[in-house]
C-alpha cells in the first residue's frame, strides 16, 4: 500500500475553505434571523470589561480546559495565546487536542468549527476575547454551548 501524502495543492486552498464554511455556519445557524457575528448588548460588553479589570477566581478552583484546534485554523494560536496569558494569572490545566486528521473525536464530540474550549461541562466555540473567556471559565458547570 502507497504512503499517504497531504497534497499541497489541496490542503493550501481547501482545508481553510472548509474551516471558514462550517465557521459561517455553524454562526449562522446560532443566529437565526441575525447577523451571522457575535453581537453584544450594553450590558454584555460592560460585563466583559469588567471581568477582564477584575482578577477574581474562577467558579471552579483550577479547572480541566481542553482546546480542540486545527492546524489551519487562524484563530487557534490566537485563542492559545490567550489561554497562556490567562493560565498564568488563574492557575488551570490546558489541554490541547488537535483534531485535524481525526475524525472520530469531530464526530464523537460533534464539532462543528475550531477553536473550541471545553471546560465545566460547557462548550465556547469560535474567536473569543480574553475577558470573553474568562466569564465563560468563572460560569459554574451547564449543558450550554456559548459562541464566542
Amino acid at each position: 500500500m502507497p504512503a499517504l501524502r497531504r497534497s499541497p495543492r489541496l490542503c493550501g486552498w481547501f482545508l481553510p475553505v472548509v474551516c471558514a464554511l462550517l465557521l459561517s455556519a455553524a454562526t449562522a445557524s446560532a443566529r437565526p434571523g441575525g447577523p451571522p457575528w457575535p453581537t453584544l448588548t450594553p450590558d454584555a460588553s460592560s460585563r466583559l470589561r469588567a471581568a477582564a479589570a477584575d482578577p477574581a477566581p474562577l467558579a471552579v478552583p483550577g479547572p480541566h480546559v481542553t482546546l480542540y484546534t486545527a492546524n489551519v485554523c487562524p484563530f487557534c494560536p490566537i485563542i492559545k495565546r490567550r489561554l497562556a496569558e490567562l493560565q498564568r494569572q488563574h492557575r488551570f490545566a490546558i489541554e490541547e487536542v488537535d483534531v485535524t486528521f481525526r475524525p472520530e473525536i469531530v464526530r464523537a464530540k460533534g464539532l462543528r468549527s475550531v477553536p473550541v474550549l471545553e471546560a465545566n461541562g460547557r462548550r465556547l466555540v469560535g474567536n473569543a476575547t480574553s475577558a470573553q473567556i474568562t466569564e465563560f471559565l468563572r460560569a459554574g458547570p451547564s449543558s450550554r454551548e456559548v459562541t464566542g
